[in-house]
């Protein structure tokens, strides 16, 4: 509006076809759900853009409200009842009518009467023909015909008695227009915020196996099996006892806090039944190949006495060594799936996606068509994340008793899908694969909205946070299988 004056009249005819008062322009505070806003490291020298760019996720919102774009007075009636029942609220009126005929037997044989009008005293209508204006009342006299009166007050008057009886629903006994054939929609935004999905929390509460020879480590991961992707990052989770932790003293003179949590906060934005949370256990790195490696925990049983005892001690005594050496590196040990189908009721947005993808795949308008399907996607899991897919999540506790042995050949995320593919057909891969006996339990629910002490993936603190943190939980980032049409609204 400052620059309209400057501006050649047809541009500001283009520009300026708004009243001054129609705009209310406000800053709103952006909300931050970490104590501190995400930035770049102190000390480290940005490009100029690149800092103006980062300034833009911690300044406050400028946002732009038409008073007169979604008010209650002109949406209201999508809120308050149906178009079919509207009419019945209508007050009854009458018109004048060019070919009402008079209601007397005796003058409907008689010819067409024309101009007929509504006697005021309320007698029924009389024809023209019959028409006597000494028996009617007089008309009200127009008062203050003759008197003087500004023109602001005239159009306050006007004005006045425009909204007197005034219809609130002007089209409301028009039919509604199709989705398909309207030309535009335009809902009023709410302001970006930063995208979660689904969101579950996973607890590691025990990890052991047979025999306990030498600290072992364990992560976890989410992997979708029918895209062949890996949708979040990994948790690492030291489960050992104290005695295992001191033969890695050497390598950890300080330990940070953050390393000691023992539960993750994993998002999905695209829940399917098709989803596992894969257990994968490493050890510190030895001589010798990964399969002999793991050999003496499908051989020794503590059950078996003295020199099974003896044999514990002398591999413990090797790997305390192993330990000092190669303590900052690992090897693969063992993995475990474990199927989320259960946890989520995804029914309904199975069909959905297929339908789309059905879609999507038999269109010839091309990019644009698929954009728009995917884009509907992505709106139909962000109302599932809305409505809480994760109302159908149960608590539970499970326990798994044995894991894969860790092939030295297959390491890949591709031998890994094979697997899982396997493993989701038939039991036989259990028979194929050699297992080792071991000991993992963990709990699966629904993440609440408020987590006490919890850390984002770039270890900021959530709010609330307490003081005295103790052992904090884990946001795990996610990488979801299709675009999340939303904007970055923090720097990462």
């Amino acid at each position: 509006m400052t620059h309209l004056n400057s501006l050649d009249v047809q541009l500001a005819q283009e520009l300026g076809d708004f009243t001054d008062d129609d705009l209310d322009v406000v800053f709103t505070p952006k909300e931050c759900r970490t104590l501190q806003p995400s930035l770049p490291e102190e000390g480290v020298e940005l490009d100029p853009h690149v800092r103006d760019c980062v300034q833009t996720y911690i300044r406050e919102w400028l946002i732009v409200n038409r008073k007169n774009q979604g008010s209650p007075e002109i949406c209201g009636f999508k809120k308050t009842g149906s178009r079919k029942d509207f009419h019945k609220t209508l007050p009854k009126q009458t018109f004048e009518s060019e070919t009402l005929e008079c209601s007397e037997p005796a003058a409907q044989a008689g010819p067409r009467h024309l101009n007929v009008l509504c006697d005021v005293s309320g007698k029924g209508p009389v024809t023209a023909c019959e028409f006597d204006l000494r028996s009617l009342q007089p008309d009200k006299r127009l008062e203050n015909l003759l008197q003087q009166v500004s023109a602001e007050d005239f159009e306050k008057q006007n004005e006045e008695a425009r909204r007197t009886n005034r219809q609130a629903e002007l089209f409301a006994l028009y039919p509604s227009v199709d989705e398909e054939d309207a030309v535009e929609i335009r809902p009023v935004p709410e302001c970006p915020k930063e995208h979660l999905g689904n969101r579950i929390l996973v607890k590691l509460l025990t990890l052991k196996f047979e025999v306990e020879i030498e600290p072992l480590f364990a992560s976890i991961a989410l992997y979708d099996v029918k895209e062949r992707k890996k949708i979040s990052e990994n948790f690492h989770c030291d489960l050992n006892s104290d005695q295992f932790k001191g033969f890695l003293r050497a390598h950890t003179p300080s330990v940070a806090a953050s390393s000691q949590a023992r539960s993750a906060v994993f998002s999905v934005t695209f829940p399917s039944s098709d989803i596992y949370l894969v257990v994968k256990i490493e050890k510190v790195l030895q001589q010798g190949e990964i399969g002999d490696c793991a050999e003496p925990y499908t051989v020794i049983k503590e059950s078996d006495g003295g020199k099974s005892k003896e044999k514990i001690e002398k591999l413990k005594l090797q790997a305390e060594s192993f330990c000092q050496r190669l303590g900052k590196y690992r090897m693969p040990f063992a993995w475990a799936p474990i199927s989320l189908s259960s946890f989520f009721n995804v029914s309904t947005l199975e069909r959905e996606v297929t339908d789309v993808d059905s879609v999507v795949g038999r269109s010839s308008v091309g990019e644009r068509r698929t954009l728009a399907q995917s884009r509907r996607l992505s709106e139909r899991a962000l109302s599932l994340e809305e409505n809480g897919v994760g109302s159908n999540f149960k608590t539970s506790t499970l326990s798994v008793s044995s894991f894969f042995k860790q092939e030295g050949d297959r390491l890949s995320d591709e031998d890994l899908f094979k697997f899982l593919a396997d493993y989701k057909r038939s039991s036989s891969l259990q028979r194929r694969v050699k297992s080792i006996p071991g000991l993992l339990r963990l709990e699966i629910s629904s993440a609440p909205e408020i987590i006490n002490c919890c850390l984002t993936p770039e270890m900021l603190p959530v709010k609330p946070f307490p003081e005295k943190p103790d052992t904090p939980h884990k946001e795990i980032l996610e990488f979801p299988t299709r675009e999340v049409y939303v904007p970055h609204t923090v720097y990462r």
